[in-house]
């Protein structure tokens, strides 16, 4: 019971890994678009940035540079949860292995 529980609880994880990774893409390849945009502007356009529930007026570089951030960060934490998910992975086909041996010896417990 407690080694198929152990498989549930990893096979879960590696989903929502998925799901974060996923998410982390979404995020960085907005921040790309977003400043290969902004990046077009001529110097003489205003650009606004959102904090909280009003916006304030920022230089284009400004701007650039948190974008370029949260596309470097996005891909940093898509490394590590996919590291995360290698170990997750690793610990289900062990967990399955575990249930599999379990399984047998029951069986030839059962045969003799």
């Amino acid at each position: 019971a407690v080694v198929s529980t152990q498989s549930a609880h990893y096979g879960r994880g590696i989903k929502a890994v998925d799901n974060q990774v996923e998410q982390c893409k979404n995020r960085g390849k907005h921040a790309e678009l977003t400043y290969m945009e902004v990046k077009q502007t001529s110097g003489a356009t205003k650009l606004y940035e959102s904090v909280g529930r009003m916006f304030v007026l920022e230089t284009q570089d400004t701007i650039l540079e948190q974008l370029k951030d949260r596309a470097a960060m996005s891909r940093e934490s898509i490394q590590k949860l996919e590291n995360q998910k290698v170990y997750l992975s690793k610990n289900l086909k062990e967990s399955e292995n575990a249930l599999r041996e379990l399984v047998e010896s029951k069986k030839t417990t059962i045969a003799k």
